[in-house]
């Protein structure tokens, strides 16, 4: 388990009324604190909320609509008409309902229906990329830390030797540009160990931003047990079978490019005939002529007979649109299948480096132990630049753990294989649409 320290002061800036992370805190918390009211997310849930009431906003164009129509009227009344007065007031209450536009309406509510859909999946994804994003800042935070352990040894041992090159100076025995050489040494490890120190805090911020914790960032961290838990690399040909079939990003787009053609239906089918039923009430403060009557029913069909160019116009767009849509699906396809060439072949390349890694470790664990036991017998004094040495290999072994996890998560994300996610026991993110 890699332990880590404390953080820079805490902002003023608070968000109320969020429980406190967990002290220390470690990797499964941070997961499980992902946060569903984050900006990112509710971005995504705005939208699908807007494509939830556009569809039923269309599927409302059938229900019933009752209007009150009420007319305030003064006529000049017809000299052959017996009643002269000049109030022609009247109220009419008019019940309207479609039945039928031949398709028009079946074609809108498929394409709001597939934009929902997509809209859902885009929740979907925000939420996992979220979820990395926690990931990815919680692994900088372990790093940070383990920098700032590294540079802070680096640091005194610069001093050590800076303090007895002072001595051997006043002694005589090193000359005046050595001990320059030693003190300009010591103040650049020591401006790097500050801005390790800047960047344990920030990182820590940036941590809270992300679990949406702003004003609260977590002073101890834990870090995951190492080596961590990885799977197994499936073979590329596989991988790119899973893009096409399972890819939660590529099943949005081409629910797009079905909303774009349910659209083109719809812009088609607009100029077609609409059937509706009519029923009308009303009071009259004249009674005269035939269409004065207090109740009255109707099937009244309405058929557009010409309107220029606007409907080549309005199917042109909507056609331009699909071609965009289905140009942006196969541009996504070909970006989603390089990525995962990409991926393959830094998880390989990290692998590698893997074993690197273990190597730095074995030799710095036995050469410190030599170093110390050289140390005790006062044979030689080099403890400091060892620990040094082996602060930097751990460094380097967590840096390669954390970057080929994510890699491993980008992939399971990007596939939608949720058996390549190092840490799916533990992510909400895997389980459905939050």
């Amino acid at each position: 388990m890699l332990a880590v320290g404390t953080g820079g002061p805490a902002s003023a800036e608070v968000v109320p009324d969020i429980e406190p992370l967990p002290q220390p805190l470690r990797l499964q918390h941070a997961i499980e604190a992902v946060n569903a009211m984050h900006p990112r997310v509710q971005q995504a849930r705005a939208r699908r909320e807007a494509a939830e009431a556009e569809l039923e906003a269309t599927r409302a164009d059938r229900d019933l609509r009752v209007d009150a129509r009420l007319e305030a009227r003064w006529i000049e009344p017809n000299d052959n008409i017996a009643d002269d007065r000049n109030n022609d007031s009247r109220a009419t209450l008019v019940a309207r309902k479609l039945l039928s536009d031949f398709g028009h309406s079946r074609a809108r509510e498929e394409a709001g229906a597939s934009a929902l859909e997509a809209a859902r999946q885009e929740e979907w994804l925000a939420f996992a990329r979220h979820r990395l994003e926690v990931l990815e800042r919680y692994f900088d935070v372990v790093l940070a830390d383990l920098a700032f352990a590294r540079d802070t040894e680096a640091m005194a041992a610069a001093f050590v030797t800076l303090e007895r090159l002072e001595e051997r100076n006043e002694m005589g025995q090193v000359s005046d540009i050595e001990l320059f050489e030693a003190e300009a040494d010591y103040q650049e490890h020591f401006t790097q160990r500050q801005r390790s120190l800047y960047r344990q805090q920030r990182s820590r911020a940036e941590l809270a931003e992300a679990l949406h914790h702003r004003g609260r960032p977590p002073a101890n961290v834990l870090g995951p047990p190492l080596p961590l838990d990885l799977p197994e690399l499936p073979e590329l040909r596989s991988l790119l079978a899973d893009l096409e079939s399972g890819s939660p990003a590529l099943a949005a787009e081409r629910q797009r490019v079905e909303a774009a053609t349910g659209r083109v239906q719809a812009a088609r089918s607009e100029s077609r005939p609409r059937l509706y039923a009519e029923a009308e009430t009303g009071y009259w403060n004249k009674e005269f002529g035939g269409d004065r009557n207090p109740f009255a029913a109707a099937l009244v069909l309405e058929v557009p007979l010409f309107e220029g160019r606007r409907g080549d116009a309005r199917v042109g767009r909507a056609v331009a649109q699909r071609r965009e849509a289905e140009a942006e699906r196969d541009h996504a396809m070909i970006r989603a299948r390089n990525r995962v060439r990409e991926l393959v072949h830094e998880i390989r390349t990290l692998e590698v480096q893997r074993d690197e890694a273990l190597a730095r470790m074995d030799y710095r664990d036995l050469y410190i132990s030599r170093a110390r036991y050289l140390y005790q017998m006062e044979d030689e004094a080099d403890l400091g630049d060892s620990m040094v040495q082996q602060s930097a290999a751990a460094h380097f072994n967590a840096r390669t753990e954390f970057e080929l996890a994510l890699a491993y998560e980008r992939l399971a994300l990007l596939t939608g294989r949720e058996d390549l996610s190092p840490f799916a026991a533990d992510a909400t993110a895997f389980g459905g649409t939050p």
